[in-house]
Order: C-alpha cells, then sequence, then structure tokens
C-alpha cells in the first residue's frame, strides 16, 4: 500500500526537522568546524547519505538553522511590538523572552553566539539584514513611547536600540560561557531570568542614579 501525499510531505518535514535538530546538538557539542555530515547523522539515527536528500552539504544546514530559527524569534518579537502593553512592559516582555531563549533551547543559542554571530558568516548580507529587524523592531517600540509621551523625546531611538540589545547580548553571552551560573533547577533559572530582564529594562528605562541625583 502506498503512502499519500500529504503523509510522504510530513514525513520528509519530520525527517527534516530531525536532522535540524541533530545537527544544533553536534554543532553546540563540538562545534560547527570540527563536526561532519557523518556526526549528524548518527546523532540522528539516520544513514549518511539521507542528510544530503535534505540539504547540499554542512554550510546549507547552518543556515537553515539560523533562518527558521531566527525568523521565530522575530515573529516572536513582532507580535509583543504589535500590541497594547506600554513600552516598558513590550521591552521587558523582549528582555525576558531573549533571555529565556537560552533556558528553552540552550543550543541553538550555543550555536547562534559561537558559530553564527561571532564569526565571518555573520557578514552575510542575508543574516545581516535579519539580524537588523530585530534592532528595527526595538528601535519602533522606543520611537512609539516618544510619540506616547512614555519616553524622552530627545535621544536617537536608533541608537538607543543598540544599547538595549547589547546589555542582553552580554547577558545572554556570559550564561553561554558559564560565567554566570545558576544553583537550582529550572524554576530558579526561570526566575533569575526574569530578574535580570527587570534589571535590564529598568537600568536602560531610569539609569542607576539614585533620588535626587537622577536626571
Amino acid at each position: 500500500m502506498s503512502t499519500s501525499s500529504p503523509e510522504r510531505t510530513r514525513h520528509g518535514r519530520d525527517k527534516r526537522q530531525l536532522i535540524l535538530d541533530a545537527a544544533i546538538a553536534v554543532f553546540a557539542r563540538t562545534g560547527y568546524h570540527r563536526s561532519r555530515v557523518s556526526d549528524i547523522a548518527r546523532e540522528a539515527g539516520i544513514a549518511y547519505g539521507l542528510v544530503y536528500h535534505y540539504f547540499k552539504n554542512k554550510e546549507q544546514i547552518l543556515d537553515t538553522i539560523f533562518e527558521e530559527q531566527w525568523s521565530s524569534l522575530l515573529d516572536a518579537l513582532e507580535a509583543i511590538a504589535a500590541g497594547a502593553n506600554s513600552t516598558e512592559d513590550k521591552l521587558l516582555s523582549i528582555a525576558a523572552l531573549i533571555l529565556n531563549a537560552y533556558r528553552v533551547r540552550s543550543d541553538w543559542v550555543k550555536v547562534l553566539v559561537f558559530e553564527i554571530q561571532r564569526s565571518s558568516r555573520f557578514s552575510d548580507p542575508d543574516q545581516i539584514r535579519a539580524m537588523g529587524r530585530l534592532f528595527q523592531i526595538v528601535a519602533r517600540i522606543l520611537r512609539e513611547g516618544q510619540q506616547a509621551g512614555e519616553l524622552r523625546g530627545d535621544l536617537d531611538p536608533d541608537v538607543a536600540c543598540y544599547v538595549f540589545i547589547g546589555g542582553l547580548d552580554i547577558v545572554v553571552t556570559t550564561r553561554v560561557l558559564n560565567v554566570i551560573k545558576i544553583e537550582g533547577g529550572s524554576q530558579q533559572e526561570a526566575q533569575y531570568y526574569l530578574k535580570v530582564a527587570r534589571t535590564v529594562v529598568d537600568l536602560f528605562l531610569n539609569g542607576f542614579a539614585a533620588g535626587e541625583g537622577k536626571a
């Protein structure tokens, strides 16, 4: 009995995703340059040649990982930006989402930080445009906050968004490098990231000065 076309399509998507998930695990564990297609196939539990049925080489696998995972993140950020919440709440949601990405998909974040973001591959025009969308989303939120009178109007939102994202990027990187160690389980880690998100947003909006010393 032959398999119907929808079933074959779903089966193909499942195999393709299996390969991508295996590649994320392998790249995070051994690094992109030290990994082989055979390592990915072994991790996925499939025949070596089947990988080439879906991807022409290891480079295309890495590019696909970035494109699909990053697009999912941007879609979530766009949904936050389109909401009716205050600017502060939107920034807090974005900070929490980015910081919690490591808790939810630590392998993917490691690949992003070490194999994509800090490599020559990041100079690819498509990846630059994709990363630029992140800054555009945050800058739009800041600009709308200025228009609503929630934020100072004398600051450049395009510059300010770099400061905000840069602060989050440093926190994520220190976590990936294991500079920050969190005691306890998943619940404690989630609470930690929420606390960090609130700290980053508060610093960004209100500064570090106390009482009458604040501008």
